[in-house]
This record gives structure tokens, C-alpha cells and sequence, in this order.
């Protein structure tokens, strides 16, 4: 690459003016309006609408978009004081948002063009019925552009959603200034063993497997999906989600990929540890020393209590999925009971130590899974049974407690 288009390229690159920009989109939406408000009444539609008709429609949509400004800053305030406070006082990427200065300039450029044309129609009698048909269309998208905003503005008090803007943000920036691969320690896929299935694209969550496809696709191609990673895992850019055995094509790679589901962050489909794990985040905030609401936390570990009954008599060992022939052609990655148990309880224990209520509702909750899990289970809870009681752990053989008996 020459110096001089490599001059010119991080001149652009590093020349940016987020701020700047937004003025000139404003004007040029302002500008835009008071050019439509001279030209649409003198454009002939085939039939005219009074002057003081159209007049009376004009006003009451300048009016009503001088709101929806206002609506606009209220918003931009609140999701930025949100941001501040929850997340860091330097966070404003709803305030540099796209979306920001085309949605403000937009709904000036609607008050601007109702206000003008006013003046535009004058004193005659009649107008063209361009006019109230540019008002009303006006309008409806200034409508549809606020349900964007306002989704936006919903999305942006989302963790993920700021956490996957700070990341594209700063990954944009990179992209601009640093063009070139150096070349080292670049994955490899002609190393010995099996063939590692590579995720191209950004880092994302897992969120759904197709798993009938998968186990098509691999029947037909004779080889074996070995999923290294879980449904709500975060699969990074050029990191290895499976291991393929067999024969290997070049189009496997693309059908197996194409599979798969993946978003910014968890969902309840293929994640049966997600509801647990949503449960133990609301116990953990209640139980913290900014809420210290203990009775919240007990009413969370009741949905825990009910998730972990149905878990406890259900085969967990689903992993291994075989085709028409008995034969396994996918290998997933589940998690086992002992992950359960520390995704919903082992947190809640360690942060219960100054809360006597949950502690006991814990061990409720343990000596009753004791009483109704199968026994090869009956270890890891009984571990945390004994962290909770604070008494050694009994051994596996030993005399179960009654299921009435609520020890705290």
C-alpha cells in the first residue's frame, strides 16, 4: 500500500466527528423541509383541498411533532442517566446513537414543513391535495421512526445490548485503523486429528441447535459432530464449536454452521440452565447489602426448589445422538447435575452466610432433593447440604433425613 492512500486513509479513519456530523444530518433535514414546504403546493395531484382545511391539519401536526421532540430529549436523558449510573458515567452510546440525530432532525423537519407551508399557501383558497397527503404520510413515519427510538431506548438499559455496542464500537475502530493481518498464530486446520469446525464470524451466544439437521447432515457425509460448545456459550470469532470425524468436504463446514442460531445473548430455548440461572441472579441482588431483601431471595429459590424437583428424576444423559442405524453422529455438550446445582445454589449459599431465613429454606430445599433424587445424585447435594448445616458431610450410606424434617 502506497503512503499516500495510506495517509488518506487514516486521515478518514482517525478524522471522524461523531458530533459534527449529527449538526450537518439535522440541517440538511431542516433545509429539506422548508424546500418541500414551497414545492408540494404547487404540485397538481388531480383535486385541490381548502386552504383553511389543510392550514388547520398542518398546525395540529407541527404541534404534535414539537412533542415527540420533546419526547425525544426525555428519552435521551433517561437512558443516559440510567446508563451512568447502572453501568459507568462514561458510557453514551444511546446519546451518540445514530438514530439520535436522524429521529430529532426528522421530527424538526416535519414541525418545519407544517409551519412554512402555511405560509407557502397564503391567502388561496385553495390548495393542492399534495399538500395534506405529504402531512399525513409525514407524520405516520415520524411514528414508525419513534417506535424505533423507542426500542432502541429499550434495548440500551439491556446489559448485553450495551456491553455488544461498546464491543462493535471499539472492534469498528480497530477495523479502521489496523487493516493488515501480521500473520502469527493464526488457527490451523491441517493439524492431525480431527477436523476443527471454526466459527468466522463475531462473537455471539449460542442459542439454538438444529439438531435434526445436524444429524442429517452428518448421516449423509458419514461423520461425526462433536459440539464443543453448549447452548448458551459464547462462541468467539475463529474459535472451534466442533470437532468433525470422518470424511470431510468442503461444504460441510457451511451446512453445519448454517445450523446454528446465535444472538447477543441467552435464551430459554436449548438453555435449560438460563431459568437458573436468571433465578439465582435475582436471589444474589436481593440478598446483596444495597436491597438486603431476604424475602425476596426465599420466594427465588422457590422457582429453583420446582426446577430442580423436575431435574432430579430425569435422565440427564442426553448427549449422544445416533441416527436411524444406531449409529452417533452428534455429540453435544449438556450440563451434568452437579453443574445444575452450582449454577442455582452454590452462589446463593456463599452469599446467605448473614441471612438465617435462606439458609434454612437452602437446606429445605436440599434434604428434599435428597428425599426424591436417585441415589447416585444423592453426593453433590449432600456436600451442600453440609456446607449450609456447617457439619461434616455424611457419608452416602448413611441414614437419609424424613422428608417432613426442615432442618435450619
Amino acid at each position: 500500500m502506497s503512503a499516500r492512500p495510506e495517509r488518506a486513509r487514516l486521515g478518514r479513519a482517525l478524522g471522524r466527528n461523531r458530533r459534527r456530523r449529527a449538526g450537518i444530518i439535522q440541517l440538511f433535514y431542516v433545509l429539506s423541509a422548508v424546500l418541500l414546504a414551497f414545492v408540494v403546493p404547487s404540485i397538481p395531484v388531480g383535486f385541490t383541498v381548502p386552504s383553511s382545511r389543510a392550514a388547520e391539519l398542518l398546525v395540529a401536526i407541527g404541534a404534535g411533532t414539537i412533542t415527540l421532540i420533546a419526547v425525544v430529549y426525555s428519552l435521551l436523558f433517561l437512558v443516559v442517566q440510567f446508563g451512568s449510573t447502572t453501568f459507568t458515567p462514561r458510557l453514551n452510546l444511546f446519546r451518540d446513537a445514530p438514530i439520535i440525530p436522524h429521529s430529532f432532525g426528522y421530527f424538526t423537519a416535519i414541525a418545519t414543513f407544517s409551519l412554512t407551508c402555511l405560509f407557502s399557501i397564503g391567502q388561496d383558497g385553495k390548495t393542492s391535495g399534495l399538500v395534506p397527503i405529504v402531512g399525513i404520510v409525514a407524520l405516520l413515519a415520524g411514528l414508525a421512526l419513534f417506535r424505533v427510538l423507542q426500542g432502541e431506548a429499550f434495548a440500551s438499559i439491556q446489559l448485553a445490548t450495551a456491553l455488544e455496542q461498546v464491543t462493535a464500537r471499539g472492534r469498528d475502530t480497530l477495523d479502521d485503523l489496523y487493516l493488515e493481518d501480521f500473520g502469527a498464530g493464526q488457527a490451523r486446520n491441517d493439524v492431525p486429528g480431527p477436523h476443527a469446525l471454526r466459527w468466522p464470524n463475531q462473537a455471539a451466544v449460542l442459542q439454538v441447535i438444529d439438531v435434526p439437521r445436524v444429524l442429517d447432515i452428518a448421516a449423509q457425509s458419514d461423520a461425526v459432530v462433536d459440539f464443543q460448545v453448549a447452548t448458551g456459550d459464547t462462541i468467539w470469532q475463529n474459535g472451534v464449536v466442533a470437532l468433525l470425524h470422518g470424511p470431510i468436504d468442503g461444504t460441510l463446514d457451511d451446512e453445519i454452521l448454517r445450523a446454528l442460531d446465535v444472538g447477543r445473548e441467552r435464551t430459554f430455548e436449548q438453555d435449560p440452565a438460563w431459568a437458573l440461572r436468571i433465578l439465582a441472579d435475582i436471589a444474589l441482588r436481593a440478598l446483596s447489602p444495597a436491597l438486603n431483601d431476604p424475602t425476596s431471595a426465599v420466594q427465588a429459590l422457590d422457582g429453583i426448589d420446582a426446577l430442580f424437583r423436575r431435574l432430579a428424576t430425569r435422565k440427564l444423559d442426553l448427549g449422544k445422538i445416533a441416527d436411524s442405524d444406531g449409529n452417533v453422529r452428534v455429540l453435544l455438550v449438556l450440563p451434568t447435575w452437579d453443574d445444575y446445582l452450582a449454577v442455582g445454589l452454590d452462589e446463593i449459599i456463599e452469599a446467605s452466610r448473614q441471612s438465617p431465613n435462606v439458609r434454612v429454606r437452602v437446606a429445605q430445599l436440599l434434604q428434599d432433593l435428597i428425599s426424591i433424587a436417585p441415589h447416585d445424585r444423592h453426593p453433590p447435594v449432600r456436600a451442600r447440604l453440609a456446607q449450609v448445616l456447617k457439619v461434616e458431610t455424611p457419608e452416602v450410606g448413611a441414614e437419609e433425613p424424613e422428608p417432613g424434617n426442615r432442618t435450619g
